[in-house]
């Protein structure tokens, strides 16, 4: 199972760069989605937290995406569910071998940029590292 978490959560962390790259180059500040990261984590522990004082200025920094406002909500959602996944993988395994795997992850946000907003950051150097990380991937797992 450690395997199959450590890849879902490259997956996970590929859609959650991709959609940070959009919200952070729209403006909204690295430390407002740091926040809203880490309330969100409490909130899902908790199942339903209540906020007072806090949200006002947050919102503010949403609406200020303007129509770009889902990716911050697919941004927190992404990087809250794969540090879960991650907790679960190094449960499983161990965290070397689990990141390890998870550094397949610039794998999953070139495919999610190119999905998501048809951006291609990728050239020949960075499409054969990704093989090369791939190929790692494949000899970890099956060595392990």
């Amino acid at each position: 199972m450690w395997f199959l978490y450590a890849i879902a959560a490259a997956l996970v962390w590929g859609v959650g760069y991709a959609a940070c790259g959009r919200v952070l180059q729209r403006g909204f500040t690295s430390t407002g989605l740091f926040f809203l990261d880490m309330l969100f984590g409490l909130l899902a522990m908790v199942v339903y937290f209540t906020v007072t004082g806090t949200w006002g200025a947050t919102l503010a920094q949403g609406r200020q995406l303007g129509g770009q406002s889902f990716w911050l909500v697919v941004t927190v959602v992404a990087t809250t569910s794969a540090s879960l996944l991650s907790f679960l993988a190094i449960q499983n395994k161990n965290a070397t071998l689990a990141s390890l795997i998870e550094i397949s992850y610039p794998f999953f946000v070139a495919f999610f940029a190119w999905l998501l907003f048809r951006d291609v950051q990728l050239s020949w150097a960075t499409a054969l590292g990704g093989l090369l990380i791939l190929a790692g991937i494949g000899i970890i797992y099956r060595f392990n």
